[in-house]
Parts: structure tokens; C-alpha cells; sequence
């Protein structure tokens, strides 16, 4: 019996690094309005903690489909029962504190993610994706001219004339990230070559705060895809692939329920190349040593001289995502 949680603002609270940790106002209301969403990834019996301003009627449909139980936070029954594993949307200081308030097995305590580490920070840092992209680029498998050309790896700036120096020198425009942040958050892109002075103080204030920012070069993107993991056992096991859309500016709006049958280019880039890719750098990696759990890569297809490639590592999620739900539908409707 499993115990779910949604936590969208994860990795909010682990930039923020409380235990004690009150979230801003949209995040809040998105975790207290989609509680109920973990029930696509429960089974029969297992529970979810949900706002107490969801309707009984509503409740009681989604049981009998999925036979999990819904329980609010101040349920006398969450406090009574014992549960085999806690299964947030996303680990974090501030969620693992509120478990503490429950039950758990010594399975649970015993694995990975049953306490927060000091080590669990550095698996939502996008300099620890950052490693694991030039790592993938140094195995005989990667091949340059299927995938991100070995010259236009992403890289690191610890300060300001770094920064500078990589935007000079990229083809085409430059994306700029903070170190923590997910969904294009704290992300901005720059198509052209003329650095502005508001960029120039975002960047200067993001390597003040978080200590650096990740520089990646900009590509003319085909699709946005992201392939899908499950750690457990220190190994990386592939589940699939979903598809997304962002905007303009890079934040993320949704992802779509299919095969991706209407995505040929993707299939025909090697999907399951791109997994073995994957799975070889995360295993002895941060995210097999200190993490089990959904893991998600998005990667990117994109145009360069008239073919398609493809950006293997755009950004990890350690956590489910949207991408993994819309994957769960797709098995719940037979699509």
C-alpha cells in the first residue's frame, strides 16, 4: 500500500532548502486543485492526500475506476495506517517532513528517498544535468552527427565574462538557466546577437544567488520529446516516450496523449538508441545512487543544415512529470 502526494512545487522547496517551507501563491493553488492527480499512478488500495475542497461525488467516481482511497491531510486514518512507500510527485525537504507526520516501512526508510540528504539538492541542479551531457558525450555510442555536435555542449559560467564569452561564441543565439528551476522557468533565450542590459543583469543576479548558469546553444527546434525512467536498484529501466509543446520563451504548456505515431522523425532518430544512451550515463550517476523513483530526460529534435537531429539532455526531471501522466492515460484509454 502506497501513499501519494502532489508536490508540483518540489523544486521550489529544494532551491529554497526548508524543512519548514510555505509555497508562493499559484504553485499552492495548483497542489491544493489537481491533489487528486497521483490517482493515475495508484492501484488498487493505495492512497492519495487531496484538498478537502473536492467534491464527495467527484471522489467517490475516480475510486471505483482507480480502487485507490482518497484521504485529506487532517484523516485520523493517515496517522493509523501503515504504508509500504511514500510517493510524491517530487521529493524535497518540505515533503519529507510532512511524511514524517505518517507511517512507513523499513523498506521505505531504508531506500534512497527515504530521508532528505544534502545529496538529493544536487539531482534537481541543472549543473548536475549539465555533467551528465558531456558525460553521455564521451561514450564511442554518441555520435556527433546524429546528435548535439561535440563543440556545442552546454556548459557552466561561474561569472559574468564566462557567460559573455559563450553567448559571443554560440551559433545562432544562446539559452540561458538558472541553476534551479524546471518547466522553462528562469530560463530566457536569446535568438540574436545583441546582448541587452536587462539579460545581462538577469544573468548577473541568477550567478549572484545560485552561484553560476547553465549557457546552452539555441536550436531550431522540430519537436520536444522526453524519454521516461524508472530507478530502482541503482539501475535506470526505460518505460517510454512522451511528446510536449512549449512557447516562445520556453515554459512548458502540455504534453500530448499518443504513440507518437504522428512524430515519425522521432522513431526514425532511434528511440531506443537514445535510451541506451541514457541509461549508460545515469548508471554509477547521482540519479542511481541517491534517488529511486520516475525520472524523466527532455530532449529536443532539431533542425541543422537541412537534417534533423537530436539534443539528447535539454533538462532531468527527478520526479514524475506531465509527460509520465500523459503516458498513464494513454494506458488507462488504449490510445
Amino acid at each position: 500500500m502506497k501513499l501519494f502526494f502532489f508536490n508540483p512545487g518540489c523544486e521550489i522547496e529544494v532551491a529554497a532548502g526548508k524543512a519548514v517551507y510555505s509555497l508562493p501563491k499559484y504553485p499552492a493553488l495548483l497542489e491544493r486543485d489537481l491533489s487528486v492527480l497521483p490517482m493515475c499512478f495508484a492501484g488498487k488500495g493505495d492512497c492519495v492526500v487531496i484538498s478537502p475542497t473536492h467534491d464527495v461525488d467527484f471522489l467517490d467516481y475516480w475510486k471505483d475506476v482507480f480502487g485507490c482511497d482518497f484521504l485529506t491531510p487532517d484523516d485520523r486514518r493517515l496517522r493509523e495506517m501503515e504504508f509500504d512507500f511514500f510517493k510524491p510527485w517530487g521529493i524535497s525537504p518540505r515533503i519529507l517532513r510532512l511524511a514524517e507526520d505518517y507511517r512507513f516501512s523499513k523498506s521505505y526508510y531504508d531506500s534512497p528517498v527515504g530521508r532528505w540528504k544534502d545529496a538529493h539538492r544536487l539531482l534537481f541542479s541543472r549543473e548536475t544535468s549539465s555533467d551528465l551531457f558531456r558525460r553521455m558525450s564521451t561514450f564511442d555510442c554518441y555520435d556527433d552527427n546524429a546528435f548535439v555536435s561535440l563543440d556545442q555542449l552546454p556548459m557552466i559560467a561561474r561569472t559574468w565574462d564566462e557567460a559573455l564569452d559563450f553567448f559571443v561564441k554560440s551559433k545562432g543565439g544562446a539559452v540561458f538557466k538558472a541553476i534551479y528551476g524546471s518547466s522553462g522557468r528562469g530560463v530566457r533565450i536569446l535568438k540574436n546577437n545583441e546582448m541587452t542590459s536587462n539579460l545581462e543583469n538577469w544573468i548577473r543576479s541568477i550567478i549572484k544567488s545560485q552561484g553560476a548558469i547553465a549557457c546552452e546553444h539555441y536550436f531550431d527546434k522540430h519537436v520536444d520529446f522526453s524519454c521516461h525512467y524508472d530507478i530502482e536498484g541503482g539501475k535506470a529501466n526505460f518505460v517510454g516516450v512522451s511528446t510536449f509543446s512549449t512557447s516562445e520563451t520556453g515554459s512548458y504548456i502540455g504534453s500530448r496523449v499518443g504513440r507518437c505515431s504522428e512524430l515519425p522523425d522521432v522513431k526514425e532518430l532511434a528511440v531506443e538508441k537514445l535510451a541506451q544512451l541514457h541509461i549508460s550515463a545515469l548508471d554509477n550517476s547521482a540519479y542511481t545512487s541517491s534517488y529511486c523513483g520516475p525520472l524523466g530526460i527532455d530532449c529536443m529534435v532539431y533542425r541543422e543544415d537541412g537534417q534533423l537531429k537530436v539534443n539528447p539532455c535539454i533538462e532531468i526531471n527527478c520526479r514524475h512529470s506531465m509527460g509520465r501522466l500523459a503516458m498513464e492515460i494513454e494506458h488507462l484509454v488504449g490510445c
